[in-house]
C-alpha cells in the first residue's frame, strides 16, 4: 500500500493516506477531517514513500490523535498544529521534535 500526503489546495491542514492510486487517495481524503469539506478538484495529493512502513492492514490514515502516529508525522515528516500553544504542547508526545514548538519555547 502506498502513503499519500493530501490537503486541500492553499490551505493549512495535511494528513497522510493508504491507497494504490492517487485517484483514490483523493477520494480517501474527502472522508477526513482535514478534507470533508472540499471538492475533489480541490484536493491535492503527492507521494509519500517514507511513511508506506506506516500501513497496517486495514488502515486508510495516519491518526493524528494516536500518538504513535503523531510522533511519526511530526519527527519523520515536520508535521506541527496550525495554532502552537506552548502550555498544551507540554502534554503533546512529539513535543521534542516539533520545530514549531521549539521555536516558541
Amino acid at each position: 500500500m502506498k502513503a499519500w500526503i493530501a490537503g486541500v489546495k492553499d490551505e493549512f491542514g495535511k494528513t497522510v493516506v493508504f491507497s494504490e492510486t492517487r485517484g483514490k487517495a483523493k477520494s480517501i481524503a474527502l472522508t477526513t477531517d482535514v478534507c470533508e469539506d472540499a471538492d475533489y478538484c480541490d484536493i491535492e495529493v503527492h507521494r509519500l514513500p517514507q511513511a508506506d512502513h506506516c500501513y497496517k492492514n486495514g488502515k486508510t490514515e495516519m491518526d493524528w490523535n494516536d500518538p504513535a502516529d503523531r510522533l511519526i508525522l511530526v519527527r519523520d515528516f515536520g508535521f506541527y498544529c496550525e495554532y502552537v500553544d506552548p502550555d498544551k504542547c507540554k502534554h503533546c508526545c512529539a513535543r521534542e521534535f516539533c520545530e514549531e514548538y521549539q521555536i516558541k519555547i
